[in-house]
């Protein structure tokens, strides 16, 4: 006991020193001030391709399961740089060929101590993304949200510029891959409006004029043409409520919807709301639980306070290891002592180059009322990092119904920023491999849900949300079997 309490008194010390820097860790190198334009970007691509060679979670693995091999693929991108001329050029290059990991983990992208180099890339007024918001439904990408003086909301987007709009968003997901897999990257760059980035890299100075070329949902055609650098704002009387990151409840014919838009929050926090809400569920008398993850892009481990709701014994969630690199050694090398410390040790092989293996686990929590309840879990394809492997838990566990799209599995974590030597941009990539309880890998792994649903245009015309209807449905149908079989509705 003694042992115990002194070890985790060790491990909160630690604590400090195992989190991922906010900084980027590197340093811009001295003798790339003078040099030119193209040693300099000849010196950054290098760079990332020692950096993710050297030290990259699980880069055998990748290649194996993508079938590249990462020398080869730099010499193929090394061969281009004769065609860059500006750094919009570069960053194409670059952003194009860490994108061939196909991690969401990994990314390239402009560091924020030099204003001017993002200034550079993405010339156009940042209130653009503000002006309307796109999302796929069938196939066809629907403007489901307009700040523009026009009838938008409901019209299938076209083309921007004369170009096909998907084609748009395809080509901009090949540099910007937050995903898992191409469809849920082409997505995310939808959701996030990325599609407008990419168009500032492949244009020479951004449009001063967007066309945006559209379908109303009556089949008219029909244009609106955007000052790129002047874009329509509404007047706006009182300044919007930032969004509360944490969960909220709300409870609707018998049925209570939590909503968890994100893990990026403090899991002491976290914690304190999941208690209070199942407080207010003890006296409401509801038929079952929906837990809305959709759009939930991970974070970090409070994952886990979800899930000591819904399992009923101590349950191992996920298996990881380290890839013991030379810049692991540079800023996680306490690390594994935390975790040992605090008890997450596990057998398993250890290979060479790699730390042993750990793992976390869940106790269960709360006075049971979740536990007691049915519950339906909405995912989509924008679930990411820690929210998949929630998903992942209760799938694997069998803790609730999941109801939704296919999920798009990431095995890597401890994301970390490194400064390429120019110092203009950053480099992010992980140290952490994550596994299922059985070691089986996650990465670019995709999970069924149990009830396949998504969005349809014919409920989205008629205001109805196709896949949480399909979840109350399915909670209706258990509460009836619950009333049957006892005699009386669920207290």
């Amino acid at each position: 006991m003694r042992k115990a309490v002194i070890g985790g008194l060790v491990a909160l010390l630690l604590t400090g020193c195992i989190a991922p820097p906010s900084q980027p860790v590197g340093r811009r190198e001295a003798e790339l001030v003078k040099a030119s334009l193209e040693d300099v970007f000849a010196r950054d691509l290098q760079f990332i391709y020692e950096e993710i060679r050297d030290n990259y979670v699980n880069l055998p693995c990748k290649e194996q399961l993508l079938g590249f091999d990462w020398d080869e693929l730099y010499a193929h991108y090394a061969a281009r740089l004769e065609e860059v001329e500006t750094q919009k050029d570069f960053f194409l290059l670059a952003s194009a060929f860490v994108s061939e990991l196909r991690d969401g983990h990994a990314a390239l992208y402009p560091y924020r101590g030099r204003p001017e180099v993002e200034q550079e890339l993405y010339d156009f007024d940042p209130a653009l993304k503000s002006l309307f918001a796109v999302r796929l439904i069938e196939g066809s990408p629907i403007i489901v949200e307009s700040a523009l003086p026009f009838p938008l909301v409901g019209a299938e987007i076209l083309a921007i510029n004369g170009i096909n709009f998907l084609e748009l968003v395809e080509a901009a997901s090949r540099h910007f891959f937050y995903g898992a897999t191409d469809r849920a990257a082409v997505e995310r760059v939808m959701a996030d409006q990325y599609f407008l980035n990419y168009l500032a890299l492949v244009s020479g100075p951004f449009p001063g004029q967007l066309e945006i070329v559209f379908r109303s949902s009556d089949g008219r055609l029909g244009s609106f043409t955007l000052n790129a650098h002047q874009p329509y704002a509404p007047d706006q009387p009182e300044p919007a409520q930032p969004l509360d990151p944490l969960p909220e409840l709300a409870i609707e014919e018998g049925i209570a919807l939590i909503r968890v838009p994100t893990f990026d929050v403090s899991s002491k926090e976290f914690g304190a709301r999941l208690k209070a809400i199942e407080q207010e569920l003890k006296t409401a008398g509801v038929q079952g639980v929906v837990l809305d993850l959709r759009g939930n892009g991970g974070g970090n481990e409070s994952f886990r306070e979800l899930l000591a709701y819904l399992v009923r014994e101590e349950t191992v969630v996920a298996a990881y290891r380290y890839r013991e690199s030379p810049r692991f050694q540079e800023i996680y090398r306490l690390r594994p002592l935390y975790d040992l410390l605090l008890g997450r040790r596990r057998r398993g092989e250890r290979e060479p180059g790699y730390s042993s293996w750990y793992h976390w686990t869940v106790q269960p929590k709360g006075e049971g009322v979740l536990r007691s309840l049915p519950a339906a879990v909405l995912v989509d394809r924008l679930v990411f990092s820690s929210a998949d492997r929630f998903v992942g838990a209760v799938l694997e566990h069998d803790l609730a119904v999941v109801v939704g799209t296919e999920i798009a599995l990431s095995g890597h974590g401890l994301s970390t920023p490194v400064l390429l030597p120019s110092g203009n941009y950053v480099l992010r990539y992980g140290f952490q491999e994550l596994r299922d309880a059985q070691f089986a890998h996650l990465e670019n792994q995709v999970r069924e849900p149990h009830l396949f649903a998504e969005q349809t245009l014919a409920d989205y015309h008629q205001g109805v949300d196709t896949a949480l209807a399909q979840a109350v449905a399915w909670l209706q149908v258990q509460g009836q079997r619950v009333s049957r079989s006892t005699g009386s509705g669920v207290q």
